[in-house]
């Protein structure tokens, strides 16, 4: 039997996708991301035979008349392609097994399915030619490999075996694809140097330490303005690198910043270089192509996807779940064992994301890649649990007494009302001062606040926002906060009153002249103290940041209790300037590692990062993602009512035959931009009927919404004949750290 002239797939031989395969592997090693003579060789042959089991006749027979998977028929063609590997041509042949074994995982480990299906196995090896003695002999080796799920990747065998697997994953896929798997990085140093010159001046201390010590791991606080951005790039020089940030707006500003910074974007050159990689990528590109008057780019979408872009821009659930060991997750930790990671706002993360980010860590650095935290505030455990795995493979810096004098501070020992903010903006109301930010720690305080000072007779335009929005109507409020910010105060005949969530914290590069704000914790309130004089030239002579310290509506729920009370008595000591050394010293003293340690949001990061930790490989097959998800898509019925012609005229598009991939994308994203994220017991609640799409089903839920404050439920409307007890945490924000 010829194997190679065999179908892998339904217009490539086995041949051809191997060698296609080998290729993929060339262009990692010639990149250097394969740092081992062993490991590349081992890789080959691994390419080579992974696909040799589909020259089996069942699999000949399925893929040329089409047709499912017959278990009772057929063999996975991974556990018939291990056959084909020769322990003489392996460096570390259980390595090589492994890596073969798993590249394809479904429903049944197919060490379960060796087991139980002897017979079957022995009719294909047959058909090949092997011997009768060929079962026995692989039986001693599955063993072994069965033996490396429940060793710890500190052991080097482990290790090896990790990074193979990855690493044919890697060359799989892009092959498939019809895409290389990396895309060079041999810009980023002259793109900075460029733009260092280009605008005459000099890299500060900041990004001098970070050019210093590129070949270290880092863990640096610096205040906004002293260019943490570039400093991270510096940093990772012509690496592979990945920018790591807590919130989808924010990683879109950061995209479109380093976009202009690495290309010429009128040449789209830009896409052998950036990527943005969150769930919301498809919308953003699709929008991009649209406002450039060109098709959507598939190929640059897949090869964000793939991860095989220079500089990746992304969320931390889409690069650390590999934390979870879920099958497959070899492929992202082997990309990261070469790459570079910057992780800004570290402080915003709930307990199992920012459990998932510390063990994501711990393994980049056993597998060899490099870690910088660039952040503007770092909470001390944190720091303190960072520099517990990196040991003495880490360089630190403290720039806070760097920082601009920016603002002036006033606290109130009691809850936020709306008399309060009305009085604030008639004390301080000038030709300097017009623009207000109001931030409450949830949206039903938000919403109350807003109503409230909506109806009141200030000479001000009142607007409101915070994530209870549909996208297009999100989107829509998110571009006029940022044109509020960017207007000039001579400008404007009216005061503008922006009334948030902690949604602006870390999400938008805002500047407003006046911060009233709730106080949750130390962390999250030094962020929002960042969207008021942000460059630090307007006058602040005059209090400028106005704390409320009492915890009122549903962040009741959500505030750890013990964090707030410690940062309550911290901002209590505060009265007029508050410099950036200041808001360090605070954190060191009221929220340290001791103090910490006593609260449940401590506890329950504890608690997870030691499931992480302990959690054999593969033992959960379900990729669940780092942040439970609790969330779900939904269209409010009067949206649907409101849009029901475009909805409908949009899902006919979907389901026909007749549309380009291109109109059925833009169909799938106008559909998408009438829904809101809600919690999925809305929807067990108010669910009135689905929307059938491909792949999936939308719900449409029977709650009021409106453009101006979004969407709300009321308990009259509930569709379950058992009716649930209201859960009213619907804050639906980004968990803050603390």
């Amino acid at each position: 039997m010829n194997i190679e002239d065999k179908l892998a797939k339904p217009d490539k031989t086995i041949g051809q996708h191997s060698n296609e395969l080998i290729e993929q592997a060339k262009l990692l090693y010639k990149l250097g991301y394969i740092k081992s003579d062993d490991l590349y060789s081992d890789l080959l042959v691994s390419c080579l035979k992974h696909d040799n089991g589909k020259a089996n006749s069942q699999f000949q027979k399925r893929i040329t008349k089409g047709g499912n998977f017959q278990p009772e028929q057929e063999i996975p063609h991974s556990i018939l392609s291990t056959f084909f590997i020769d322990k003489s041509e392996c460096i570390k042949p259980i390595s090589v097994y492994f890596a073969v074994l798993y590249h394809h995982y479904n429903k049944d480990s197919p060490v379960t399915v060796f087991k139980e299906n002897r017979e079957l196995i022995e009719k294909f090896l047959a058909e090949f030619g092997f011997d009768t003695n060929s079962y026995n002999k692989m039986k001693r080796n599955i063993k072994k490999i069965k033996a490396l799920f429940e060793t710890e990747l500190s052991d080097e065998e482990k290790q090896y075996a990790v990074l193979l697997k990855g690493l044919l994953h890697k060359c799989d896929y892009s092959a498939s694809a019809g895409l290389d798997c990396e895309k060079v990085n041999d810009f980023l140093t002259d793109s900075l140097n460029n733009w260092k010159n280009t605008r005459n001046i000099h890299y500060n201390e900041l990004q001098e330490f970070c050019i210093k010590n590129t070949d270290s791991n880092l863990i640096v606080t610096a205040p906004t303005g002293m260019g943490k951005t570039e400093a991270g790039l510096l940093w990772c020089g012509d690496n592979k690198c990945f920018f790591v940030l807590p919130l989808k707006t924010a990683i879109n500003a950061m995209y479109e910043r380093i976009k202009k910074l690495c290309g010429d974007n009128s040449q789209e050159d830009y896409k052998e270089r950036v990527a943005l990689v969150h769930s919301d990528m498809k919308s953003y590109y699709l929008e991009e192509s649209i406002i450039n008057g060109k098709n959507y780019d598939f190929a640059y979408a897949q090869c964000s996807k793939q991860l095989a872009l220079p500089i990746t821009i992304c969320t931390p659930d889409q690069i650390f779940d590999f934390a979870l060991k879920y099958a497959g997750y070899e492929y992202k930790l082997a990309v990261a064992s070469y790459s570079k990671f910057i992780i800004d706002e570290i402080q915003m993360y709930s307990p199992d994301v920012l459990a998932a980010i510390i063990y994501a860590i711990e393994m980049i650095h056993t597998l060899g890649g490099k870690v910088a935290v660039i952040t503007a505030t770092l909470p001390p455990f944190v720091r303190n649990e960072i520099e517990k795995i990196l040991g003495t493979d880490v360089k630190t810096s403290d720039f806070s007494d760097k920082g601009k004098l920016r603002h002036n501070v006033k606290v109130y020992e009691k809850n936020l009302q709306s008399d309060d903010i009305i009085k604030i903006f008639d004390d301080t109301i000038c030709d300097k001062v017009k623009k207000y930010l109001v931030v409450c720690n949830s949206i039903d305080i938000a919403n109350k606040m807003y109503t409230e000072i909506k109806n009141s007779d200030i000479n001000a335009s009142i607007n409101l926002f915070h994530s209870n929005f549909t996208k297009n109507d999100r989107k829509t409020k998110e571009n006029a906060i940022l044109a509020a910010s960017e207007k000039t105060n001579e400008s404007m005949n009216i005061p503008e009153i922006w009334i948030s969530t902690s949604v602006v914290e870390a999400s938008l590069d805002i500047d407003f002249d006046i911060l009233i704000t709730e106080l949750s914790d130390l962390f999250s309130l030094f962020q929002r103290f960042g969207r008021v004089n942000r460059k630090g030239n307007k006058d602040f002579s005059s209090y400028n940041c106005f704390v409320f310290t009492e915890i009122q509506g549903n962040a009741h729920r959500f505030v750890d209790d013990a964090i707030h009370s410690l940062s309550k008595q911290a901002i209590l000591s505060v009265d007029g300037t508050i410099s950036e050394v200041l808001k360090k010293e605070l954190i060191d003293e009221y929220l340290s590692v001791e103090k910490i340690e006593k609260s449940k949001y401590y506890q329950e990061y504890r608690k997870i990062y030691k499931y992480y930790k302990e959690n054999v490989d593969y033992l959960s097959l379900k990729k669940d993602g780092i942040r439970s998800i609790d969330r779900s898509d939904a269209v409010p019925i009067d949206v649907y009512n409101q849009n029901e012609s475009a909805i409908e005229k949009a899902l006919e598009v979907l389901k026909s035959d007749t549309y380009s991939r291109d109109d059925k994308l833009k169909a799938n994203e106008e559909i998408l931009g009438f829904t809101v994220s809600v919690p999925k017991f809305r929807i067990d609640d108010y669910e009135i009927k689905k929307l059938k799409m491909p792949y999936t089903e939308l719900p449409v839920i029977n709650s009021s919404y409106d453009s101006e404050c979004g969407i709300r439920f009321d308990k009259e409307k509930k569709t379950q004949k058992t009716k649930k007890q209201d859960k009213s945490d619907d804050n639906g924000e980004p968990d803050n750290f603390i």
